[in-house]
Protein backbone atom coordinates (compact mmCIF):
# COMPACT_ATOMS: atom_id res chain seq x y z
CA UNK A 1 0.00 0.00 0.00
CA UNK A 2 1.25 3.20 -0.81
CA UNK A 3 2.16 5.98 1.84
CA UNK A 4 0.78 9.89 1.98
CA UNK A 5 3.65 11.13 0.60
CA UNK A 6 3.85 8.49 -2.27
CA UNK A 7 0.04 9.09 -3.31
CA UNK A 8 0.82 12.83 -3.26
CA UNK A 9 3.71 12.10 -5.21
CA UNK A 10 2.08 9.79 -7.95
CA UNK A 11 -0.07 13.14 -8.93
CA UNK A 12 1.16 14.67 -12.37
CA UNK A 13 0.07 18.00 -10.39
CA UNK A 14 2.30 17.53 -7.51
CA UNK A 15 5.42 16.13 -9.55
CA UNK A 16 6.23 17.48 -13.17
CA UNK A 17 7.46 15.96 -15.99
CA UNK A 18 11.04 16.67 -16.42
CA UNK A 19 12.78 17.41 -19.89
CA UNK A 20 13.75 14.15 -21.32
CA UNK A 21 17.28 16.10 -22.30
CA UNK A 22 17.66 17.09 -18.29
CA UNK A 23 16.48 13.64 -17.53
CA UNK A 24 19.40 12.12 -19.76
CA UNK A 25 21.99 14.64 -18.28
CA UNK A 26 20.94 13.77 -14.93
CA UNK A 27 21.61 10.07 -15.56
CA UNK A 28 24.83 11.08 -16.15
CA UNK A 29 25.46 12.04 -12.56
CA UNK A 30 26.26 7.72 -12.56
CA UNK A 31 28.71 7.75 -14.77
CA UNK A 32 32.69 8.43 -14.47
CA UNK A 33 33.45 10.31 -17.29
CA UNK A 34 31.08 12.90 -19.12
CA UNK A 35 31.76 13.39 -22.73
CA UNK A 36 30.32 16.10 -24.77
CA UNK A 37 27.86 14.36 -26.51
CA UNK A 38 26.40 13.08 -23.06
CA UNK A 39 25.17 16.56 -23.06
CA UNK A 40 24.89 17.87 -26.29
CA UNK A 41 22.87 15.50 -28.18
CA UNK A 42 20.40 15.53 -25.77
CA UNK A 43 20.15 19.52 -25.46
CA UNK A 44 19.65 19.67 -29.56
CA UNK A 45 16.29 17.82 -29.41
CA UNK A 46 15.07 20.88 -26.55
CA UNK A 47 15.60 24.19 -28.25
CA UNK A 48 14.01 26.17 -25.16
CA UNK A 49 16.16 24.21 -22.95
CA UNK A 50 19.05 25.10 -25.18
CA UNK A 51 18.39 28.51 -25.55
CA UNK A 52 18.30 29.25 -21.58
CA UNK A 53 21.61 27.88 -21.53
CA UNK A 54 23.22 29.46 -23.95
CA UNK A 55 21.71 32.59 -22.65
CA UNK A 56 23.27 31.78 -19.21
CA UNK A 57 26.87 30.76 -20.67
CA UNK A 58 26.74 33.95 -22.41
CA UNK A 59 26.63 35.82 -18.94
CA UNK A 60 29.02 38.47 -18.39
CA UNK A 61 30.30 36.68 -15.12
CA UNK A 62 32.11 34.84 -17.51
CA UNK A 63 33.94 37.12 -19.10
CA UNK A 64 34.18 36.00 -22.36
CA UNK A 65 34.39 38.72 -25.42
CA UNK A 66 32.58 36.98 -27.97
CA UNK A 67 28.74 35.26 -28.43
CA UNK A 68 28.70 31.88 -27.77
CA UNK A 69 26.14 30.44 -30.09
CA UNK A 70 26.36 26.59 -30.10
CA UNK A 71 26.37 23.80 -26.66
CA UNK A 72 29.25 23.04 -28.10
CA UNK A 73 31.01 25.77 -28.17
CA UNK A 74 29.83 26.71 -24.30
CA UNK A 75 31.32 23.00 -23.78
CA UNK A 76 34.46 24.27 -25.09
CA UNK A 77 34.37 27.97 -23.77
CA UNK A 78 32.99 27.32 -19.73
CA UNK A 79 33.48 23.76 -19.58
CA UNK A 80 31.50 20.67 -18.99
CA UNK A 81 31.02 20.86 -15.27
CA UNK A 82 29.38 24.15 -15.56
CA UNK A 83 27.25 23.35 -18.71
CA UNK A 84 25.88 20.20 -17.50
CA UNK A 85 25.21 22.28 -14.04
CA UNK A 86 23.49 25.26 -16.25
CA UNK A 87 21.15 22.75 -18.13
CA UNK A 88 19.91 21.08 -14.43
CA UNK A 89 19.29 24.48 -13.22
CA UNK A 90 17.68 25.90 -16.43
CA UNK A 91 15.36 22.71 -16.72
CA UNK A 92 14.23 22.78 -13.17
CA UNK A 93 13.59 26.02 -13.07
CA UNK A 94 11.16 25.27 -15.98
CA UNK A 95 9.54 22.22 -14.56
CA UNK A 96 7.71 24.13 -11.61
CA UNK A 97 5.22 26.21 -12.01
CA UNK A 98 4.18 29.53 -9.83
CA UNK A 99 2.93 28.86 -6.54
CA UNK A 100 0.49 31.78 -5.13
CA UNK A 101 1.68 33.67 -2.28
CA UNK A 102 5.35 31.96 -2.02
CA UNK A 103 8.23 33.86 -3.43
CA UNK A 104 9.56 31.73 -6.37
CA UNK A 105 12.52 33.78 -7.03
CA UNK A 106 13.87 33.79 -3.85
CA UNK A 107 13.23 29.67 -4.01
CA UNK A 108 15.38 29.46 -6.95
CA UNK A 109 17.58 32.55 -5.90
CA UNK A 110 18.44 30.35 -2.57
CA UNK A 111 18.24 26.83 -4.39
CA UNK A 112 20.72 28.20 -7.15
CA UNK A 113 23.22 29.34 -4.82
CA UNK A 114 23.04 26.26 -2.31
CA UNK A 115 23.97 24.27 -5.00
CA UNK A 116 26.89 26.63 -6.03
CA UNK A 117 28.19 26.60 -2.74
CA UNK A 118 27.70 22.83 -2.09
CA UNK A 119 30.51 22.48 -4.87
CA UNK A 120 32.65 24.98 -3.44
CA UNK A 121 32.30 23.12 -0.15
CA UNK A 122 32.44 19.65 -1.26
CA UNK A 123 36.29 20.38 -3.31
CA UNK A 124 37.88 20.42 0.19
CA UNK A 125 35.87 17.24 0.79
CA UNK A 126 35.74 13.99 -0.25
CA UNK A 127 32.13 14.45 -1.44
CA UNK A 128 31.28 14.30 -5.45
CA UNK A 129 31.32 18.49 -6.06
CA UNK A 130 29.23 17.94 -9.32
CA UNK A 131 26.32 15.44 -7.50
CA UNK A 132 26.85 18.12 -3.99
CA UNK A 133 25.66 20.66 -6.47
CA UNK A 134 22.57 18.55 -7.58
CA UNK A 135 21.84 17.65 -3.75
CA UNK A 136 22.05 21.00 -2.74
CA UNK A 137 20.33 22.97 -5.52
CA UNK A 138 17.32 20.48 -5.29
CA UNK A 139 17.46 20.31 -1.58
CA UNK A 140 14.05 22.62 -1.20
CA UNK A 141 12.14 20.74 -4.17
CA UNK A 142 9.73 18.81 -1.45
CA UNK A 143 8.51 22.23 -0.39
CA UNK A 144 7.00 22.80 -3.79
CA UNK A 145 5.78 19.35 -4.04
CA UNK A 146 4.12 19.73 -0.48
CA UNK A 147 3.01 23.37 -1.64
CA UNK A 148 1.53 21.57 -4.69
CA UNK A 149 -0.19 19.05 -2.83
CA UNK A 150 -1.77 20.70 0.65
CA UNK A 151 -1.40 24.26 -0.34
CA UNK A 152 -3.34 25.35 3.47
CA UNK A 153 -0.93 23.84 5.82
CA UNK A 154 2.04 24.70 3.70
CA UNK A 155 1.59 28.38 3.72
CA UNK A 156 0.94 28.03 7.43
CA UNK A 157 4.41 26.14 7.57
CA UNK A 158 5.88 29.50 5.47
CA UNK A 159 4.16 31.74 8.28
CA UNK A 160 5.89 29.68 11.11
CA UNK A 161 9.37 29.08 9.65
CA UNK A 162 9.67 29.92 5.96
CA UNK A 163 12.87 28.92 4.33
CA UNK A 164 15.19 30.20 7.33
CA UNK A 165 14.60 27.05 9.45
CA UNK A 166 14.80 24.03 7.43
CA UNK A 167 14.89 21.85 10.81
CA UNK A 168 11.70 23.77 12.43
CA UNK A 169 10.15 23.10 9.08
CA UNK A 170 10.78 20.00 8.81
CA UNK A 171 9.59 19.07 12.44
CA UNK A 172 6.39 20.74 12.12
CA UNK A 173 5.72 19.48 8.45
CA UNK A 174 6.42 15.95 10.24
CA UNK A 175 3.74 16.88 12.83
CA UNK A 176 0.82 17.77 10.67
CA UNK A 177 1.63 15.62 7.26
CA UNK A 178 3.72 12.83 8.61
CA UNK A 179 6.42 13.16 6.46
CA UNK A 180 8.98 16.41 5.86
CA UNK A 181 10.51 17.92 2.66
CA UNK A 182 13.56 16.35 3.23
CA UNK A 183 11.53 12.76 2.56
CA UNK A 184 9.94 14.33 -0.29
CA UNK A 185 12.74 15.39 -1.83
CA UNK A 186 14.48 12.04 -1.29
CA UNK A 187 11.62 9.95 -3.13
CA UNK A 188 11.62 12.80 -6.14
CA UNK A 189 15.20 11.67 -6.02
CA UNK A 190 14.71 7.76 -6.20
CA UNK A 191 12.37 8.42 -9.25
CA UNK A 192 14.54 10.44 -11.40
CA UNK A 193 17.01 7.80 -11.04
CA UNK A 194 19.62 9.80 -9.58
CA UNK A 195 22.60 8.31 -7.01
CA UNK A 196 21.65 7.15 -3.87
CA UNK A 197 24.06 9.79 -1.95
CA UNK A 198 21.61 12.56 -3.34
CA UNK A 199 18.73 11.07 -2.05
CA UNK A 200 20.35 10.56 1.67
CA UNK A 201 21.41 13.73 1.58
CA UNK A 202 18.11 15.71 0.34
CA UNK A 203 16.49 13.15 3.13
CA UNK A 204 19.06 14.57 5.98
CA UNK A 205 20.39 17.90 4.92
CA UNK A 206 18.19 19.26 8.14
CA UNK A 207 19.55 16.93 10.42
CA UNK A 208 22.68 16.26 9.53
CA UNK A 209 24.06 15.49 12.66
CA UNK A 210 21.52 12.24 12.82
CA UNK A 211 22.90 8.83 12.27
CA UNK A 212 22.43 7.87 9.01
CA UNK A 213 23.16 11.52 7.54
CA UNK A 214 25.89 11.58 4.85
CA UNK A 215 28.95 13.80 4.58
CA UNK A 216 27.07 15.10 1.61
CA UNK A 217 24.05 16.05 3.88
CA UNK A 218 26.23 17.77 5.98
CA UNK A 219 28.03 19.53 2.96
CA UNK A 220 24.67 20.39 1.64
CA UNK A 221 23.10 21.40 5.05
CA UNK A 222 25.96 23.92 5.43
CA UNK A 223 25.86 25.55 1.75
CA UNK A 224 21.96 26.23 2.23
CA UNK A 225 22.98 27.63 5.89
CA UNK A 226 25.44 30.07 3.73
CA UNK A 227 23.24 30.86 1.01
CA UNK A 228 20.86 31.97 3.26
CA UNK A 229 22.94 34.25 5.05
CA UNK A 230 24.11 35.79 1.44
CA UNK A 231 20.55 35.95 0.02
CA UNK A 232 19.48 37.79 2.93
CA UNK A 233 23.06 40.25 3.25
CA UNK A 234 23.93 39.15 6.25
CA UNK A 235 27.20 41.01 7.42
CA UNK A 236 30.34 38.91 6.73
CA UNK A 237 31.02 38.18 10.00
CA UNK A 238 27.89 36.52 10.53
CA UNK A 239 28.47 34.09 7.72
CA UNK A 240 28.01 30.38 9.17
CA UNK A 241 26.22 31.76 12.42
CA UNK A 242 23.35 29.18 12.04
CA UNK A 243 26.04 26.03 11.57
CA UNK A 244 27.04 23.82 14.34
CA UNK A 245 30.81 24.09 15.42
CA UNK A 246 31.39 20.33 14.88
CA UNK A 247 29.64 20.34 11.63
CA UNK A 248 32.30 23.21 10.49
CA UNK A 249 34.80 21.08 12.21
CA UNK A 250 33.89 18.13 10.28
CA UNK A 251 34.10 19.49 6.70
CA UNK A 252 37.25 21.81 7.39
CA UNK A 253 35.15 25.13 6.89
CA UNK A 254 37.06 28.03 8.32
CA UNK A 255 34.88 30.64 8.17
CA UNK A 256 37.45 33.20 8.85
CA UNK A 257 39.01 32.41 5.49
CA UNK A 258 36.01 32.17 3.94
CA UNK A 259 35.47 35.16 4.29
CA UNK A 260 38.78 36.03 2.90
CA UNK A 261 36.87 35.07 -0.45
CA UNK A 262 33.89 37.41 0.22
CA UNK A 263 34.59 38.64 -3.26
CA UNK A 264 33.91 34.84 -4.97
CA UNK A 265 30.81 34.21 -2.89
CA UNK A 266 29.35 38.03 -3.66
CA UNK A 267 29.93 37.75 -7.01
CA UNK A 268 28.54 33.83 -7.29
CA UNK A 269 25.10 35.67 -5.48
CA UNK A 270 25.23 38.41 -8.30
CA UNK A 271 25.41 35.72 -10.93
CA UNK A 272 22.60 33.77 -9.29
CA UNK A 273 20.27 37.00 -9.04
CA UNK A 274 20.61 37.30 -12.91
CA UNK A 275 19.72 33.73 -13.47
CA UNK A 276 16.48 34.09 -11.87
CA UNK A 277 15.07 37.44 -12.75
Amino acid sequence: MSSPMEKMLDSVRVLPSIPKALQEILLTLNKENTGTADVCVPLSADPALTAKVLRMSNCAHFGHSRQIATVEEAVLMVGMSAVRTMVIASGLMGSFSDIPGFDMQRFWRLSLLSGNLAREIARKTDVPAEEAYTAGLMHGLGILAIHGAFPEPASEIDKVCGDRSPCDRAELEFDQLGFHHGDVGAEIAHRWHLPDQIANALRYYAYPRRSGASDMAAVVHCAVAFAMDLVDEAPQDQWGHRIHPALSQRLHIDWDKVSDRATLYLAMRDMVNDMVS
